[in-house]
């Protein structure tokens, strides 16, 4: 019996041996297959011609905002520009366009800040002291008097998410004496912080109890006194209402980038902002940077992380998980077509606006849902492998068992 066992574990150890062996070429060659379709699948370059964009055919983009709660995945609203002027419109469908000041219309060269939410309502300035929403199609306007007899225009603004009750708003004003800061809730619009010649804001967010970020520019003079130069600069805005003006405290001055093209809210009461140099996550106690170029930035709400785009013709883009702080870099499908002007994620969709070679206005869409799926490449090959690996395990499981049973027969 001793010599039927020793035999039976030679022929067993000769069978496991050459099984791992293929395995371990299996590996090698699965995780050289998998790493090779590290890109992302199902880029669009231009739209659906059935579901008539009004943005299609010839007009640039000034500014977009699309809505999540509509029926229809493209809804949006947007100012456009293309040879007769500019105008400022909603999009609820392939057929309902409506003009909110169309391209005749002398109040769209003045409109100094535009934004919409998900619900598709609008809000914009067109005029000094001038609030205008646009709900349902009517606009109505909300004039600002700070008792004062103030005039300012709105450059930005940003609202107190937390209590929609009061609804309390901050305001990046244009004013004599520089760039301000204003609130604006339920009794009414509070007189601007003091405003500091040399820093012109030039966005705003906030982050939670009661705190606002701002970024901007502080102008200053090298050893030339006619040359102006330029840094980059935050402040913490305090405000919960009332009418005194927002406590504004400058926390940081940077000396890399030319200024911060994108800033956006986040999860938790953190925000993102990107420069052409660095990148920065803010909470209300601290501004944390990362050395990361990028052209355009878009923040994924579902997965809290952000996206980083570079120039067109670019082959890659990258991408931080908020939380650990992990960076990961993402082949694309092809090289980047366009240069970005508005990146935008809605739903499982997002959508890069920008400039082709020729300088020709278009859209790159790309579906979120796609990478990993079973419909990728990488999912396919993700599936195969388990699948393959699991089968080859579960088959020397199944011998050595069914070799053991026969062994104890005899």
């Amino acid at each position: 019996m001793a010599s039927g066992w020793r035999k039976l574990l030679e022929e067993e150890s000769e069978h496991q041996w050459l099984a791992l062996g293929l395995f371990l070429v299996f590996v090698v060659i699965g995780g050289f297959l998998i790493g090779g379709t590290r890109n992302l699948e199902g880029m669009v370059l231009g739209v659906d011609s059935d579901e008539n964009f009004a943005f299609d055919g010839g007009h640039h983009i000034v500014e977009i905002d699309y809505h999540a709660n509509s029926d229809w995945d493209g809804a949006h609203s947007a100012i456009v520009l293309n040879g007769s002027g500019m105008k400022m419109y909603q999009q609820f469908s392939s057929e309902d366009v409506n003009d909110i000041l169309p391209f005749d219309d002398d109040l769209i060269r003045d409109v100094t800040f535009f934004g919409s939410d998900e619900d598709g309502a609008v809000t914009y300035s067109a005029a000094p002291n001038t609030i205008t929403t646009v709900v349902n199609g009517m606009p109505s306007n909300q004039i600002l008097d700070d008792g004062m007899s103030s005039s300012f225009s709105i450059q930005g603004m940003a609202t107190d998410t937390s209590d929609t009750i009061l609804n309390n708003r901050v305001l990046i004003t244009s004013e004599d004496g520089g760039s301000g800061i204003r609130g604006l809730g339920l009794s009414g619009v509070t007189v601007s912080s003091s405003p500091d010649p040399s820093v012109s804001w030039t966005g705003l967010v906030y982050l939670e109890d009661n705190t606002y970020i701002a970024t901007g520019l502080a102008t200053y003079h090298d050893d030339n006194p006619a040359q102006l130069g330029s840094n980059i600069v935050f402040a913490y805005i305090t405000w919960s209402g009332g009418s005194t003006a927002p406590q504004v405290r400058i926390s940081a001055v940077m000396d890399k980038g030319s200024e911060v093209h994108s800033l956006t809210p986040m999860k938790d009461g953190l925000a993102a902002a990107a420069s052409d140099r660095e990148v920065f996550i803010i909470s209300k106690d601290s501004i944390e940077s990362h050395n990361i170029t990028a052209k355009a930035m878009v923040y994924e709400p579902c997965q809290d992380r952000l996206w980083f785009f570079g120039e067109l013709g670019s082959k890659s883009i990258l991408r931080m998980d908020v939380e650990t702080g992990e960076e990961t870099t993402k082949n694309l499908q092809y090289a980047l077509p366009l240069q970005p002007t508005f990146v935008v994620i809605e739903g499982d969709s997002l959508y890069i606006h920008g400039y082709d070679a020729k300088g020709d206005s278009d859209r790159l869409s790309l579906d979120l849902t796609l990478e990993g799926s079973m419909s990728s490449g990488r999912g396919f090959l993700n599936f195969l492998f388990l699948f393959a690996g699991v089968l080859m395990l579960g088959t020397q499981l199944y011998t050595i068992i069914d070799r053991t049973l026969l062994q104890k027969k005899r």
